[in-house]
Parts: C-alpha cells; sequence; structure tokens
C-alpha cells in the first residue's frame, strides 16, 4: 500500500493550488488512509459518511441501469465538496470554500498524481 506521506503531500499540494481546505482519501468502505484537514475536524465521520454518499449514488444508478457515477459536485453557499473515484477501492473527498473550475481541474491533477503514484507502488 502507498505510504500516507507520499498522499499527504499530494493532498497539501490540492490544497495550495486550488484551494482544497479540506480532503481526504478514502477506502470505499469509508476507512481513512490520508487526510489534510483542520485539527478539530473529525476524519472517521468525514470518511464514512464520504464513502456512503458515493456508494448509496452507486447503488441508485445501477438500480436504474446506468453507469455509476465517477464523481459527484455538492455545491453550498459556502463553497464546493467533490467525492470522486481513485480506483475500484479508494475515494477522493475534497471540499473548499470557492466554486471555481481551478477546484475541478485540481481535483483531476491529484487523481492522475495519486494513480501514478499506485502504478509505481505496484511495480515494487
Amino acid at each position: 500500500m502507498l505510504r500516507k506521506g507520499n498522499l499527504e503531500k499530494v493532498l497539501k499540494k490540492l490544497e495550495r493550488s486550488c484551494g482544497a481546505d479540506i480532503s481526504a482519501i478514502v477506502s470505499r468502505s469509508g476507512r481513512p488512509i490520508a487526510w489534510n484537514m483542520p485539527d478539530e475536524a473529525v476524519i472517521e465521520s468525514f470518511a464514512t459518511l464520504s464513502a456512503t454518499i458515493m456508494g448509496a449514488s452507486e447503488v441508485i444508478y445501477r438500480g436504474l441501469n446506468r453507469e455509476v457515477p465517477k464523481k459527484i459536485i455538492i455545491e453550498s453557499e459556502g463553497g464546493t465538496s467533490i467525492v470522486t473515484s481513485i480506483s475500484p477501492k479508494m475515494l477522493l473527498i475534497a471540499l473548499s470554500t470557492t466554486h471555481d473550475k481551478s477546484f475541478l481541474t485540481g481535483i483531476d491533477e491529484a487523481i492522475e498524481t495519486i494513480k501514478d503514484l499506485l502504478s509505481r507502488e505496484e511495480e515494487n
């Protein structure tokens, strides 16, 4: 499994590059793997509930005989939240106070970086 420190570097870069003030990589079952969040945030609840959002959406789409979502975007007055698939086993969740397109672009770039790290890890 990928070292937590490498994943946390990707999340820190996501914060710097596009304003993801809270982000995490979690298993599909909601187990936290790596995160970048304020100390007062509860990572376990954040991870579990975010994975539940993705899982519930996949059930809905399968029930309608549709392709399951790869990304879920939730917008509020206070910003944007994205839950997106990294692999069959992992999700990336990120929140930003903006509605800026650079946030979406930053998420896509982070996913590619994480996939590259995963493929290198598998080679070793």
